[in-house]
């Protein structure tokens, strides 16, 4: 057993994680189940860097799969299950940095202008004012992709990359999955 606070060091060392918050589990499994299906919000934001973009939404039609509208009221259709009662529900919607890239041709899920560009090299982090106060949108793009400050990007990700979170922050894929066990 290794106690650590730096979810870098857990994910390469481990080979399994027991994430806590407050003394309280909130998640154990190992390092790419909690980076690719995280049971909440927390771990969600915790495992994985940059954070994963979490943006306020709400479930336009509940069902498999489910379609939420987000940010400028743009509308995603996501391969998740959710129940009827969740119609018109608040959610939070999510989508890992790593996941996005420049959308071609009419179909994307955000777009917005470039604020600002962290140059890393191989990759670079793009911060994208999508109409957000809080926060802007995070993109890791390869290093060689040309991207000027300023200017409008359009951003996509597979449906089967997106998370849908519902208002006490728990996952909808993990209620699905346990719905399945059950």
């Amino acid at each position: 057993i290794y106690v650590t606070h730096d979810q870098v060091e857990a994910m390469t060392l481990a080979d399994r994680i027991v994430v806590l918050k407050e003394g309280v589990v909130e998640q154990v499994g190992t390092p790419m189940e909690l980076y690719k299906r995280p049971g909440n919000l927390f771990v969600a934001q915790f495992i994985g860097s940059p954070a994963m973009n979490i943006l306020p939404a709400k479930i336009e039609k509940a069902g498999n799969p489910t379609v939420v509208s987000h940010v400028g009221d743009r509308k995603a259709t996501v391969p998740i299950a959710t129940p009827a009662s969740a119609n018109g529900a608040a959610v939070s919607f999510g989508v890992r940095p790593e996941d996005l890239a420049i959308a071609t041709g009419t179909d994307y899920l955000f777009e917005g202008k470039v604020d600002y560009i962290e140059q890393l090299g191989e990759v670079q982090l793009v911060y994208v004012d999508i109409g957000r106060a809080d926060l802007p949108l995070v993109a890791k793009l390869p290093g060689n992709v040309e991207v000027k400050r300023g200017e409008t990007l359009r951003l996509n990700a597979s449906a089967g990359d997106l998370h849908i979170f519902d208002a006490d922050g728990h996952s909808f894929t993990l209620h699905r999955e346990e719905a399945k066990a059950a």
